[in-house]
């Protein structure tokens, strides 16, 4: 039985400093090197170098959702209004009533990110694409090992202003010279 090739690619942390993942191509930072899912058990490459410029972004966007419990009173994200949200669930006997705390990943901190921005989904050799959430978001992992999220894609956004994003620290690189 032949043994599985592991990832070839360098860690994220592995880089004392992220202007060494950078190149300038046209004025625009770039991705020096090939990007390879973060799982080094899987050989799924995600971009090739150059392929995808850098930006900042929100971070928070690429938060997962936190989802409410199973006996809570509301069912989806959107009927969460805000965070530390305390709802009632009565009883059957109706004397005492239950307390459950329901949280989302609302912020009012705009902390920014870096980035590797495409704007055509098919620039990316392998990536994986998530259901849209109520807020429009669609997050990217792995084709291969559905490792993720990656990064994420804002489905309201159109046009010019359409942009598939995958973070620089979620990441593995090499070099293929």
């Amino acid at each position: 039985m032949a043994t599985a090739t592991r990832n070839p690619g360098k860690e994220y942390s592995a880089f004392p400093d992220e202007q060494d993942l950078i190149e300038t191509h046209a004025e625009k930072q770039v991705n020096k090197f090939d990007i390879y899912c973060p799982q080094e058990s899987c050989r799924c490459k995600i971009l090739l170098a150059s392929a995808a410029e850098l930006v900042q972004r929100e971070k928070s966007k690429l938060a997962l959702p936190k989802l409410p419990l199973l006996d809570a009173a509301v069912s989806t994200i959107e009927e969460v209004e805000s965070e530390g949200n305390v709802i009632n669930n009565d009883t059957t006997d109706g004397d005492e009533s239950e307390k459950t705390t329901v949280t989302t990943t609302t912020t009012t901190e705009e902390e920014l990110q870096s980035f590797w921005k495409v704007t055509n989904m098919m620039s990316f050799e392998n990536i994986g694409f998530s259901k849209k959430l109520p807020n429009g978001i669609q997050f990217l992992s792995c084709a291969d090992c559905d490792i993720g999220p990656l990064g994420y894609h804002d489905t309201s956004a159109s046009g010019a202003a359409k942009e598939y994003l995958i973070a620089l620290n979620r990441l593995r690189y090499h070099d293929r010279s």
